[in-house]
């Protein structure tokens, strides 16, 4: 698979699992509405149909389980419409399964040459939660135009989420910058310009993620969710943008 195909191929189907993990951590704790969870799956089964699609290269166990993946997702999405309840939880953990097992088995057929299967493993899962939660936090923070009354909690929980996700990647990514700079065959060669890169797409949507987490508050809100979701547009942005440029490393040498 050409490393251009292999990065939209793991960043579509971590952007998929990232959200439908969301939507099951939030659908879970009973705290937001049907419609968010509706759109969430939706815009998740979107990614999972261009996975589907980009990976038709691949092959074994891998392929049987991102179709499943795929099968499932629709199930989920049918069944935001129906009535809360412990099957639909119970589906939504066993898809969140599915995902996870879809991008281990991804990072075992092509691993970073760098990093090792285990490593490209928990790189991709990790990629997929700062996906997920980032994306679903900007959802979500749109669902407070409509629905005042909506506690903050899971709005907190998804930045939470994207905080110690994109915590863990910038750790991963100074020290790939710092070890391996030899292997970044894409982006610019200058070491200056790297480390700029690298606090533009890692340090920095923390430092948003975080001031965003502080604008969650309960009552008096004022603007103060409207400007967590302006914040949370840089960081989703910035956690695309990243999660894209850091396929392209990790997998820049991969065969398969």
């Amino acid at each position: 698979m050409h490393p251009a195909v292999a990065s939209l191929y793991a960043g579509a189907l971590q952007f998929a699992v990232g959200l439908f993990i969301a939507n099951w951590l939030t659908d879970l704790r009973g705290d937001v509405t049907a419609g968010f969870l509706r759109i969430n799956a939706i815009t998740a089964l979107f990614g999972a149909m261009v996975a589907l699609m980009v990976g038709g290269s691949v092959v074994g166990p891998e392929r049987t389980l991102v179709q499943a993946f795929a099968l499932v997702s629709v199930i989920v999405f049918v069944q935001t419409w129906l009535r809360r309840g412990r099957a639909r939880l119970v589906l939504e953990g066993m898809l969140s399964a599915i995902g996870v097992a879809a991008l281990v088995f991804s990072a075992i057929d092509r691993p970073s040459p760098v990093l090792g299967p285990n490593w490209t493993s928990i790189v991709s899962v990790t990629s997929a939660l700062a996906l997920g939660g980032s994306m679903s936090a900007l959802i979500l923070g749109h669902w407070y135009l409509m629905t005042p009354r909506l506690t903050s909690r899971p709005l907190k929980l998804l930045c939470d989420l994207t905080i110690i996700s994109l915590v863990v990647l910038t750790g991963f990514a100074t020290w790939y910058v710092a070890k391996h700079p030899e292997t970044i065959v894409l982006g610019p060669r200058d070491p200056v310009l790297l480390w700029i890169g690298l606090l533009a797409i890692g340090v920095f949507p923390i430092g948003v993620t975080i001031a965003a987490r502080l604008c969650c508050i309960e009552w008096p809100r004022g603007r103060a969710l409207q400007a967590a979701t302006g914040l949370l547009y840089v960081v989703a942005t910035l956690v695309l943008a990243g999660a894209l440029a850091g396929n392209m490393v990790v997998l820049g040498g991969t065969t398969g």
